[in-house]
C-alpha cells in the first residue's frame, strides 16, 4: 500500500528536477522530507558491514587490514591483497599471506589485547617491513605492514654521503694544514721551500672550492632549486663552448681536442645545463688521456633523439667499474682521480643534469680508450 499519494509524490519530483535544472528551490511537504530521511537510512542499514571499513583501509597507502577474533582477516586493502596468495587475503591468517612466524606471533598477542609492533622481511626480495598490530574495542586487530625499503635505502644513501663527504673534505684540509704549519715553523724563511708550500695551499684550496660547489650543485639538481630552462638548443654551439672551455689544459698537456660537425642538429635542452654536462665530460677525457692522445668530440642523429659523444684514447675503464661510474664520490681508480684534482661527484652531476632534461647518459670502455654519451630529445 503506497504510504504518499501519487499526486504528492509526482509533484514532489517534478519540483526536485526543476530545481537540478536550474530551478527555483524546492518547497517539499514535511512528510516527503521524513520519507526521503527514512529511506537514506535504510539504505545505510543495508549496507554491507565492511564496506565502511574497506573504504577507511583503502585510505591507507601501506598494507592493511582487520583481523577477526579467529585470527583471519575480515577485511583488507588493494595493497596486502597483493601481499597475499592468490591476490585475495581476506580468510587468511597473517601467517598464510606472509609466511612469517614473527608476524603470526605477534597477531596472536595484537588478539589478548597486546599492542606489537616489529620489523620483519617479506617477500619479493625480501623487502623490509615494518608490521603494527593494534587492538580494536570489539577483539579485532587493525594490521599495518608498511615497506620501508626506500627510507632504508636512503637512510644509507645519507650515511654514504656523509662519510664520503667528510673523507674528501678530509684530505685536502690535512694538506693546507700540514703546509700551513711548516710555513710557520719556518719555512717562510727559505724562499723556493715557502713558494712550493704556498703553492700547495693554493692547489688545495682550489679542491676545496671545486668540491663544495659541485656539492652545492648537486643538492640543488635533487632537491628541485635548479631551474631548468627547456629549449631548441645548437648541438654545434653546445659543441664549441665546450670545446672552448677545455682547450687550454688540453694543449697543456699535449691531448688533440678535435670536434666533428654535428650538421645543424638542434636539441631540447637547458644551455647552461648541458654547456656544463659537456664540459664535465670533456675535462674527465683531457685528465685521463696521455700525452700525444686525442678526445672527440661529436653529436648525431637518431630517431627522435641526438647523441652527444666524447672519445678519448686513453687506458680506458675496467668493465666492473662501468655500472657504479655515476655514483656519487665512486672512483675506479682513487689515487689517479685525487691527483688529477677531481672531486669525485662530477659524473653524478652529469646524470642528474642529463635526467632532469629528459634525457639519458651512458659509457662503453675497452683497451683503446673511452667513450661517454648523452642522449636528448631532438628539438623539431
Amino acid at each position: 500500500m503506497a504510504l504518499l499519494g501519487r499526486d504528492k509524490v509526482a509533484a514532489a519530483m517534478r519540483a526536485i528536477e526543476a530545481e537540478l535544472a536550474g530551478g527555483p528551490r524546492a518547497e517539499l511537504a514535511l512528510d516527503v522530507l521524513q520519507l526521503a530521511d527514512l529511506l537514506r537510512r535504510r539504505a545505510e542499514r543495508l549496507l554491507p558491514k565492511e564496506e565502511p571499513e574497506r573504504e577507511l583501509l583503502a585510505a591507507f597507502p601501506d598494507a592493511a587490514g582487520i583481523l577477526a577474533v579467529t585470527g583471519a582477516v575480515r577485511v583488507a586493502n588493494t595493497a596486502l591483497d597483493g601481499l597475499a596468495p592468490g591476490g585475495r587475503a581476506v580468510g587468511r591468517t597473517p601467517l598464510e599471506i606472509t609466511r612469517s612466524e614473527e608476524l603470526a606471533e605477534a597477531a596472536r598477542r595484537a588478539l589478548q589485547g597486546h599492542t606489537k609492533r616489529l620489523e620483519l622481511e617479506l617477500p619479493p626480495g625480501p623487502r623490509p617491513h615494518v608490521a603494527t598490530l593494534t587492538p580494536l574495542l570489539r577483539g579485532e586487530v587493525l594490521l599495518l605492514l608498511r615497506d620501508v625499503t626506500e627510507a632504508r635505502r636512503a637512510e644509507q644513501a645519507r650515511r654514504d654521503f656523509v662519510a664520503n663527504a667528510s673523507h674528501e673534505l678530509r684530505t685536502p684540509v690535512a694538506a693546507i694544514h700540514g703546509a700551513a704549519e711548516t710555513l710557520l715553523l719556518g719555512a717562510l724563511q727559505d724562499p723556493q721551500a715557502a713558494r712550493q708550500f704556498a703553492e700547495m695551499i693554493a692547489r688545495q684550496a682550489e679542491r676545496l672550492a671545486r668540491l663544495t660547489r659541485d656539492l652545492l650543485d648537486l643538492s640543488r639538481i635533487e632537491s628541485g632549486q635548479w631551474t631548468m630552462q627547456l629549449g631548441p638548443v645548437e648541438v654545434e654551439g653546445a659543441l664549441r663552448a665546450a670545446g672552448d672551455a677545455v682547450a687550454l689544459p688540453a694543449r697543456e698537456k699535449g691531448v688533440e681536442l678535435r670536434r666533428q660537425e654535428a650538421g645543424g642538429l638542434r636539441v631540447v635542452a637547458d644551455t647552461r645545463a648541458l654547456e656544463h654536462v659537456l664540459v664535465n665530460l670533456l675535462d674527465n677525457a683531457v685528465k685521463y688521456t696521455p700525452q700525444g692522445g686525442t678526445v672527440t668530440l661529436s653529436g648525431a642523429a637518431e630517431g627522435d633523439r641526438v647523441v652527444l659523444s666524447v672519445a678519448d684514447t686513453g687506458p680506458g675503464i675496467e668493465r666492473q667499474h662501468l655500472v657504479r661510474l655515476f655514483e656519487r664520490f665512486y672512483r675506479a681508480d682513487p689515487g689517479r682521480s685525487r691527483e688529477q684534482g677531481g672531486t669525485g661527484i662530477g659524473l653524478s652531476l652529469v646524470k642528474h643534469l642529463v635526467q632532469a632534461q629528459k634525457g639519458e647518459v651512458g659509457v662503453e670502455s675497452g683497451p683503446q680508450g673511452s667513450r661517454f654519451w648523452v642522449r636528448l630529445p631532438a628539438a623539431p
